[in-house]
């Protein structure tokens, strides 16, 4: 087994991008003409780790949305790196579901706990390791 802890700060890396696009969302969920993002995930290299896969924007088929920018004016956007692309839902509003954000956040703590909590292990077990050798 190897205590290697890159896997996991790779996992706290994505499950960050996650939270921030759930918050953004929920901080928006009112706002007019705002389109909901979601972060999808994958296997990091090799099947180890998790890593962001791709940012969705969720676009409405029937709301006229499709020339709105994503992020108000003043702000960078990633449309032009591709970090951002399209895909449609078929709701009202904005497309935010507060229910689905809340849950996708406490999702995102539990696997960040448990990505911290394995790096604070592989730490007390190099500590121990060294304070044997000593």
């Amino acid at each position: 087994m190897s205590m290697d802890v890159n896997w996991n700060v790779q996992a706290l890396s994505a499950l960050d991008v996650s939270a921030l696009a759930a918050s953004e969302n929920i901080a928006n969920a009112n706002t007019e003409n705002y389109r909901p993002v979601r972060v999808e995930l994958e296997d990091g290299m090799g099947g180890k780790g998790v890593r962001v896969a791709d940012i969705v924007e969720l676009t409405s088929n029937t709301s006229g949305l499709d020339n709105i920018p994503l992020v108000p004016d003043g702000r960078p956007t990633d449309y032009e790196s591709g970090l951002i692309r399209n895909t449609s839902y078929t709701g009202e509003g904005n497309g935010v579901d507060i229910a689905r954000e809340m849950v996708d956040l406490i999702q995102v703590e539990r696997a960040y706990s448990a990505n911290v909590a394995a790096i604070g292990n592989v730490d007390n077990m190099t500590g121990s390791i060294m304070d044997m050798m000593a």
